[in-house]
Parts: structure tokens; C-alpha cells; sequence
């Protein structure tokens, strides 16, 4: 497999211009994964200013390999 480029968007695009190689298509799934999860980790104080956060993947192409997005979303009991 080639390289893999990891695009993050929490409100403001962030386009990865190095990107990173990976034998093969699951070992990108699992590296987004673990990026998304430590990026969550690193913004917990700051999460809920902007409550959705997402991650895309693509290839050397520009071809969307892989999105995932994550949504806070308060109670209505909570506000």
C-alpha cells in the first residue's frame, strides 16, 4: 500500500502534507483510529467548544479511503 494522508476537521481544516506508509489498507484503519482517539484525549477540555470532530483518510490520488466523525451531543436536562 502507499502512503496514507490524515485530514482532521474540527471547525478548521487541518491537511496532513507528509502523510504516512502502511503495508496495508487495516493497518491506516487502525492508525486513524488511534490518532482520532489520542486527538479526543488531547482536546477533552476544549471538546464541547465545537462538539464534532472528524478524521478523513485518503491516498496519494486524493482518494477518500476512510471518514470517521465524532458527535457530542448534550441533553436537553444537561443545558
Amino acid at each position: 500500500m502507499d502512503r496514507c494522508f490524515f485530514d482532521f476537521d474540527n471547525g478548521r481544516a487541518s491537511r496532513d502534507e507528509e502523510g504516512t506508509e502502511f503495508l496495508d489498507l487495516k493497518g491506516a484503519r487502525l492508525a486513524a483510529v488511534k490518532m482520532l482517539g489520542q486527538l479526543l484525549c488531547d482536546r477533552n477540555a476544549s471538546f464541547w467548544d465545537e462538539p464534532e470532530f472528524g478524521l478523513t483518510v485518503r491516498d496519494d490520488a486524493d482518494l477518500i479511503l476512510m471518514r470517521l466523525t465524532v458527535i457530542g451531543t448534550l441533553a436537553p436536562a444537561t443545558q
